[in-house]
């Protein structure tokens, strides 16, 4: 298996900037290889994470920053071999579809710190996710198209919910996926759940993997990377777990687990 698995934050909400050891012992203790999520704001508030995250045998990816640009150097700093740019999200544009001119702009916007990212031998990646210019598989294959040298951050979970085909997506991009956010969907009526139209976090929700209904087929995802030799992260994201997020944790890792990973 060329990739690591590290387990991301949302889920931890604020818990990291307030007790980052508590949230990087859970993360250890669970059986990750590394955290994402955190965002210092300082060199030394980075200095003191990366620490922390090293006595536990843990690596940090995809640091946040206050800036983009510092964003890279401290993920360069870091060893890191691919970086987050900043997110273009449709309601830039309006109340309306989005055109190829529009995607166009978006791209043009990045060329800049897609630059600087290639530049220092780091993967810029863009995530697909709900309300930002990468919805669905065509909207990963039009942005793609339009920005030459970037990215797509393949986020399961998200493509899921948008109605889209991961695992199709993922082949569609193999050789231009910078980055991994795995978690599962479900759908209190699958039948009827779209996106947009049906209510987030009320008619449908992401949830903890093997838990989904909409079809994410994650064994497939898992051998697909494998097949393609990506040698990036996959990063496990605790969006709005029903459970207490340290027993999520646990439950996503073993479940990974049972799978061979």
């Amino acid at each position: 298996m060329a990739f690591k698995i590290a387990c991301h934050l949302i889920q931890y909400q604020n818990r990291e900037k307030e007790e980052p050891e508590w949230v990087l012992d859970n993360i250890a203790q669970a059986g990750y290889d590394g955290a994402e999520g955190f965002s210092p704001q300082t060199p030394e508030e980075l200095v003191q994470v990366a620490m922390l995250a090293a006595e536990r045998g843990l690596h940090l990816i995809n640091v946040g920053a206050p800036t983009p640009e510092l964003k890279l150097q401290w993920n360069v700093t870091l060893g890191n071999g691919a970086c987050e740019t900043p997110a273009w999200w449709r309601n830039q544009f309006g109340d309306r579809a989005l055109t190829d001119a529009d995607f166009a702009t978006a791209a043009a916007s990045l060329t800049d710190i897609i630059a600087l990212s290639r530049r220092y031998h780091v993967k810029p990646f863009l995530h697909a996710h709900l309300g930002t210019m990468i919805e669905t598989r065509e909207d990963a294959q039009k942005m793609l198209d339009a920005a030459p040298g970037l990215e797509l951050l393949l986020d399961t979970g998200h493509l899921t919910a948008c109605g889209a085909d991961a695992l199709a997506t993922l082949w569609d991009h193999k050789d231009r996926i910078g980055h991994v956010h795995l978690k599962d969907f479900w759908a209190d009526d699958p039948a009827t759940w779209t996106w947009p139209g049906s209510k987030f976090g009320e008619e449908g929700r992401f949830k903890e993997l093997g838990d989904g209904n909409m079809g994410l087929d994650i064994p497939g995802i898992l051998k697909a990377l494998e097949e393609i030799n990506y040698e990036g992260w996959v990063a496990v994201e605790l969006d709005r777990a029903t459970i207490p997020m340290e027993l999520a944790a646990k439950k996503n890792r073993e479940y990974l687990k049972g799978l061979g990973y």
